[in-house]
């Protein structure tokens, strides 16, 4: 007899933990799916304010990203081998900083969109709680095997000596 097949489950037991989604629409994932939740929020019965409902979007994003696993164990690794003073995501160079210097002494931001560029480079937006950002990876960072391949949407990086950011349009 196979592993599998000891598994003998009844249908009774999977209710207990398993149920069918109420909702009619799925959303997509990403910016798209901002405007969508905006749509389906004119479409309920009693729809909110379009400030009140854009701040709800703004602070369900930041949580999504600064709330995130890999977010706060890049904040435990930073502490745990001290890459800044004291050890604190807060003593960290800010993006938004990028407008008065020329090159920032250590970010951590997180992946929110990755494009090859078709030369086998790659453009990305990078994210930190103070600014979003467009910046280029060298394809020979992408195919160093020892983390080229796991960079990509929701990584964090932790950067040393970063120079020629270009700030997000909106």
């Amino acid at each position: 007899m196979e592993p599998w097949e000891g598994l003998d489950i009844d249908d009774s037991d999977l209710k207990a933990f398993l149920q069918k989604c109420n909702s009619s629409a799925t959303l997509i994932p990403g910016p798209a799916g901002n405007v969508q939740a905006a749509m389906l929020n004119r479409e309920m019965d009693e729809p909110k304010s379009t400030q009140e409902f854009v701040n709800e979007i703004a602070k369900a994003t930041f949580v999504r990203d600064f709330k995130s696993n890999p977010w706060i164990w890049a904040e435990k690794f930073i502490k745990h081998h001290g890459l800044v003073e004291d050890g604190n995501i807060n003593n960290v160079t800010q993006l938004e900083r990028v407008k008065s210097m020329h090159v920032l002494p250590f970010v951590a931001c997180i992946v929110k969109e990755c494009n090859p560029n078709g030369l086998g480079d790659m453009k990305i937006t990078v994210k930190d709680p103070s600014a979003t950002l467009y910046a280029s990876v060298h394809r020979k960072v992408l195919l160093h095997p020892e983390f080229g391949q796991d960079i990509g949407v929701g990584a964090v990086l932790l950067l040393q000596s970063v120079n020629q950011l270009t700030h997000h349009q909106n």
